[in-house]
């Protein structure tokens, strides 16, 4: 939700749009190594990390800053896009918004395409002094002016050759105020922006990520328009449990566990290793660990991030009240429900720990990678 940079306005006042089509883009990595993604992505931070981050998720990516995440990634997929029906009530996020809007025809957010209850906007409830952040509000799905402008801001991204698709944040299946719009009619609306976009991002070959918040039934009205979705907090206070996060990887679509510490920067690293070792249990599953909802995209980095345990044997399975997954070079282990010992009849280097061995203790809720020796 931060504002963007002033220098992104810039860059895109001066950018010249390039409207042809790219080859459809590949979320097939190195077997054996974890898919770390990031969303709503601290740029400057990732680039000057120079960690190979599978799956850049932002507001807008320049052509430059595109070429520095692929020296740290060759295969990084990049994906850009913010709003569908609501704004941030912040000067440089709306100068950014309206900016991409405009790149072919002026746009400008107007008072009439707010979604409005006896006369006052409807808010989302984000404001805070404590974090510094204005209020995010609701649009009027049904307002031909706001249709326009964010169609506009969406074709902008896609034409960009650098975006490999969008994102769209904060997809909702119930309408923010009921007493403007119904439910039905919100879903309704909202699933006529999102065919449009659907069918632009099908022009250009290109992948839509959603944020469903906690898990799927939030944006199930929508499955046909989108080809992932971001499970917000995951295994925190309000996400999704282990066990829909399990469930979700056995859909088609593109699934990012994204972890985090709920906003208060105590990085709980046992929980890192449950989701991050979820993730490696199926192949079209991502992850992410940050600081939370109210301030997504740090560069962390974790050494468990780094290994490499080659292709996948088969497929996981549940042993010991755990679920196992085997790799040509090592075996992950992901335990959700009680502390396990697991046993090996050769020795292997727990990855988190360094530690060398044929036995190891496992805490329930945590995870760990091992590597033969």
């Amino acid at each position: 939700m931060k504002p963007a940079p002033l220098v992104m306005v810039i860059l895109l006042l001066s950018c010249c749009l390039n409207q042809s089509e790219v080859p459809q883009p590949s979320l097939s990595v190195e077997s054996g190594t974890p898919r770390i993604a990031s969303w709503l992505s601290k740029k400057d931070e990732l680039i000057r990390s120079g960690h190979p981050y599978t799956l850049v998720m932002t507001g807008w990516v320049t052509p430059e800053e595109a070429t520095a995440l692929k020296e740290n990634a060759p295969s990084v997929v990049i994906l850009a896009g913010i709003t569908l029906n609501w704004v941030y009530d912040n000067p440089e996020w709306m100068t950014f918004l309206e900016t991409i809007a405009s790149a072919e025809t002026p746009h400008n957010v107007t008072e009439d395409m707010y979604l409005k209850a006896d006369n006052e906007k409807c808010a989302f409830g984000w404001a805070s002094e404590q974090w510094g952040h204005q209020e995010i509000y609701a649009m009027d799905p049904r307002n031909p002016g706001w249709r326009a402008l964010v169609l506009a801001a969406y074709k902008a991204i896609l034409d960009q050759p650098q975006h490999d698709g969008i994102i769209i944040d904060m997809l909702l299946d119930v309408s923010w105020c009921p007493d403007a719009i119904s439910d039905e009619e919100w879903v309704s609306t909202t699933k006529t922006l999102l065919q449009d976009v659907r069918e632009m991002a099908d022009a250009h070959i290109k992948l839509i990520i959603v944020n469903a918040g906690k898990d799927f039934e939030s944006i199930d009205p929508y499955a046909q328009y989108f080809d992932g979705y971001v499970m917000e907090n995951f295994l925190g206070e309000w996400g999704a449990d282990y066990e829909t996060g399990l469930e979700a990887a056995q859909s088609p679509y593109i699934i990012v566990y994204a972890v985090d510490t709920s906003d208060t920067g105590m990085k709980d690293l046992s929980k890192m290793r449950l989701g991050l070792t979820l993730s490696l249990l199926n192949d079209n599953t991502y992850f992410t660990y940050d600081f939370g909802p109210r301030d997504h995209g740090q560069a962390w980095w974790f050494p468990e991030y780094d290994v490499d345990l080659g292709p996948p044997l088969d497929s996981y399975y549940l042993r010991d009240n755990a679920y196992w997954r085997e790799f040509e070079k090592g075996i992950v282990v992901s335990c959700p429900y009680a502390d396990v010992t697991v046993r090996f009849d050769q020795e292997y280097t727990d990855v988190t720990t360094g530690i060398i061995g044929t036995s190891f203790v496992i805490k329930k809720g945590d995870g760990r990678i091992f590597v033969r020796a």
